[in-house]
């Protein structure tokens, strides 16, 4: 799982949605999870109601990642975990597949949006963010 890191974007399945999803990976701990935003095509109307979640879709450009059919958003308002090894097992047996990679713009932006965000507790932003 070297070439999984902070910023890698993977395509896989999830137990609860129907569908493959993208993931960004945004960190991991010391020991066992690798924290994730999913991306969206659109914004939820739900998230669209709550002004702070909303602030927390970053929108990323299919010119800039030629996987995308279309433009799309980082739902960056929670911070989901997988353990490493399920993820490992997971592109192993090639259920998840790295797509690309965020820019370091993309990156620097999310990150910096995430750190300053009200919605991740202080034990998320040390373990994730750092």
């Amino acid at each position: 799982m070297m070439y999984v890191k902070r910023g890698s974007i993977l395509h896989g399945h999830f137990d609860n949605i129907e569908h493959p999803k993208f993931f960004v990976v945004i960190g991991e701990d010391s020991d066992n999870l690798v924290g994730f935003f999913f991306v969206n095509s659109r914004i939820p109307i739900s998230i669209m109601r709550d002004q702070e979640h909303f602030d927390m879709q970053m929108q990323i450009k299919k010119d800039s990642y030629g996987f995308l059919k279309y433009d799309s958003f980082i739902c960056a308002d929670k911070i989901n975990a997988i353990s490493k090894g399920k993820l490992e097992k997971d592109i192993s047996k090639n259920m998840t597949q790295l797509k690309g990679v965020l820019t370091n713009e993309d990156l620097e932006m999310l990150l910096s949006a995430s750190r300053n965000s009200k919605l991740f507790s202080d034990i998320e932003k040390e373990t994730f963010l750092q």
